[in-house]
């Protein structure tokens, strides 16, 4: 038997779903045999661990567009989301994901992108507070926050706990989106014949 590791985002219906498929390949008679290395490698290219996840978009969205950047099984991380990226996994090789040349598997240092803030919908100048009119203002006038990692490890100004950077660009402004995901892994049998 070999051991597939395959990330999802589910509930019951699809852990329901899965298992019944599981079952039924089991029992059918045309199941093939499969090169254990390289099904596994195929199937960790994107999600090589359980748990929260994140990355920073490669591509820039306007404002307006932040809530649907994100890809399937991710969503725009709120700042309270990732703010420990230690207790995260970056996704350094899914193919949204920014990364920089000593990014190694980590996420990229000094790249600025918008989280949403929790809190009420705002057009405020205030890192923390502004929102782009909780994502649906392109204006020029109007603010949002956006967040990036450290690039400097001296502690300067505004920065939270010395890992972020925060400040507000005008809503009219495109710029990348940090997303975040949870996901669960899943053990299904293969039968080689």
């Amino acid at each position: 038997m070999i051991r597939l590791n395959v990330p999802f985002r589910a509930g019951w219906r699809q852990v329901c779903l899965l298992l019944v498929m599981a079952l039924s390949s089991s029992f059918s008679a045309s199941t093939a045999a499969i090169d254990g290395s390289a099904a596994e490698q195929a199937a960790m290219t994107r999600v090589t661990r359980g748990g929260r996840h994140f990355y920073l978009t490669n591509a820039s969205y306007p404002s307006s567009q932040a809530l649907a950047a994100c890809a399937t099984g991710y969503h725009m991380a709120s700042f309270w989301e990732i703010i420990d990226p230690s207790a995260l996994t970056y996704d350094f090789n899914h193919p949204a994901a920014h990364t920089k040349a000593d990014s190694g598997q980590g996420p990229p240092s000094g790249w600025y992108g918008r989280v949403r803030t929790g809190t009420d919908n705002s057009t405020s100048s205030t890192a923390g507070i502004g929102n782009c009119s909780t994502w649906t203002s392109t204006a020029a006038t109007d603010s949002g926050v956006f967040v990036r990692l450290s690039r400097s490890w001296e502690a300067p100004p505004a920065e939270i706990g010395g890992v972020w950077d925060v400040t507000v660009f005008a809503c009219n402004v495109t710029g990348p989106v940090w997303c975040t995901g949870e996901f669960h892994l899943v053990y299904l049998p293969l039968v080689n014949r």
